[in-house]
């Protein structure tokens, strides 16, 4: 498979994921139970499909940081400032907490900035596996992926009120699964052969989880469901949307949509939920379909405008290139 077509499809898949993540926060239980078994570990394991190891720890994690803590911090600003005068003023938050919650970041993070969680969490899982990749065997890592898991499992069930800043806590649980997506590089065109028997088990995993709705993933709260059960549930869904992205990438027309989609992810993500509450609270729209499709347009609108911008493209998109070229010692000087 040429780069091209990977890079096409992973688009696509990326595309498909928020539009599940976007869904997730604004439909009822009815949907969201489902969306919620594998909407974040399907960014997880994308992200270990995507990851590539780098001899050099320190430019990695200055690489990394730009990228994902960049945008975290300047939309932070963008949105949970407002957010938090807005409750402050209605008398619903104190200045304490409002200084705190960035800080602390995590499950302290609610309403608007919800979302916010997972870029922390993901730049850890991140560091981590990096970290890993270049110190151990890979027989040590495969051993450490599965002490991860149990104890994501153990402090699941037996101090579900733990958490650390950033969502620390859940790297235990995300790890696996990025590293599950690292594997699945190597291995993909074995398991596509296999895309019926996913299939079938997919109509199993839907039919298990409408007569058991604890099998799902929230990963923010802790939350892992059944043990191994959900997160196989999980894999398998996350696997039949690759193989549903993958012939997806051969039309030109459809992909175009899910592709332009998946490359503005990151925004979309830290931007639905404000417009999506907006939308409920300001303007009494309460219809789930109506505010989705509100939240995308207006979330893919300021997509395309900062991407127009170099400030946009440095600051908010973490583009480290559009950076050097604003904020040059050349043109520092002139100023």
């Amino acid at each position: 498979m040429s780069t091209q077509s990977r890079i096409a499809w992973i688009d696509t898949l990326k595309g498909i994921g928020i539009l599940t993540v976007v869904a997730g926060h604004i439909f009822p239980e009815a949907v969201s139970r489902y969306i919620f078994l594998f909407h974040m570990p399907l960014f997880f394991f994308i992200g270990g499909f995507l990851f590539k190891p780098a001899a050099d720890q320190k430019e990695y994690l200055a690489k990394k940081s730009f990228h994902l803590l960049v945008p975290y911090v300047a939309f932070l600003f963008l949105i949970y400032v407002p957010y938090e005068l807005k409750e402050i003023m209605a008398g619903r938050e104190t200045y304490v907490k409002a200084v705190i919650r960035p800080v602390l970041g995590g499950r302290y993070l609610i309403e608007w900035v919800s979302v916010f969680w997972y870029i922390t969490c993901f730049f850890l899982v991140q560091q981590v596996m990096n970290v890993l990749m270049n110190k151990v065997s890979k027989k040590v890592i495969d051993l450490l992926m599965l002490v991860s898991l149990l104890v994501s499992y153990a402090l699941s069930r037996f101090l579900p009120s733990f958490w650390l800043p950033w969502n620390a806590d859940v790297v235990f649980a995300a790890l696996p699964i990025f590293y599950l997506g690292y594997l699945y590089k190597g291995a993909q065109e074995q398991i596509s052969r296999y895309k019926i028997a996913l299939f079938v088990l997919l109509a199993g995993v839907i039919l298990f989880t409408y007569y058991y709705p604890a099998n799902r993933y929230e990963m923010k709260a802790a939350v892992y469901g059944i043990p191994f059960v959900t997160l196989f549930s999980s894999l398998v869904v996350v696997l039949c949307l690759i193989e549903l992205s993958k012939v997806i990438a051969t039309n030109a027309t459809v992909s175009k949509v899910f592709n332009e989609l998946g490359t503005a992810s990151m925004i979309v993500m830290f931007l639905h939920q404000p417009i999506q509450f907006i939308a409920k609270e300001q303007f009494g729209i309460a219809d789930p379909a109506t505010r989705f499709f509100i939240a995308v347009v207006l979330s893919m609108a300021g997509y395309y405008l900062l991407n127009s911008l170099a400030f946009g493209r440095a600051v908010f998109m973490g583009s480290l290139t559009d950076f050097k070229k604003i904020f040059s010692k050349e043109k520092l000087a002139t100023v």
